[in-house]
């Protein structure tokens, strides 16, 4: 049950990963400072290292920073209704995942991590979609940050 819970998070992290390459940026990031999606990437890759090792710690940690990222101003890409229930489901998800980290559940931290990472898509769709040119550009983020 846990290697096939493994199999299906790698799953969804490359789709989610595959999913982001396409979009467009504004105006360049600063390469000496991360972007927040940079961040959010980087984070979500610790969570799902927490998963696949059962290492709470990492998952309650990067479930946390995740949640500091969407506080950040530098979050918000659209201002519209829609978009705003993307980032309450994505708030609602990361306080499940947060929750089940601490209870020591796998089970549901891997279940949040999955909702998350659907949210997120759904969310890049909608961006890439109703926004054109408003979401972030992820082709220059390292999926194995130093």
């Amino acid at each position: 049950m846990k290697l096939s819970i493994v199999g299906i998070l790698l799953l969804v992290f490359l789709v989610l990963a595959g999913s982001t390459f396409g979009l467009t940026q504004e105006k360049k990031p600063d390469p000496k400072k991360p972007t927040v999606m940079q961040r959010k990437l980087s984070h979500a890759q610790k969570v799902l290292q927490g998963l696949a090792l059962a290492d709470f710690e990492k998952i309650r940690t990067g479930s946390e920073e995740l949640s500091l990222c969407v506080q950040e101003a530098s979050w918000k890409a659209v201002n519209s209704p829609k978009y705003e229930v993307y980032s309450n489901d994505m708030i609602r998800t990361l306080d499940a995942m947060k929750k089940a980290a601490k209870e020591k559940n796998v089970d549901a931290a891997a279940l949040a991590y999955v909702d998350l990472t659907l949210t997120c898509v759904k969310c890049h769709k909608y961006v890439r979609e109703e926004k054109i040119g408003a979401a972030p550009s992820l082709t220059q983020f390292a999926l194995n940050p130093k």
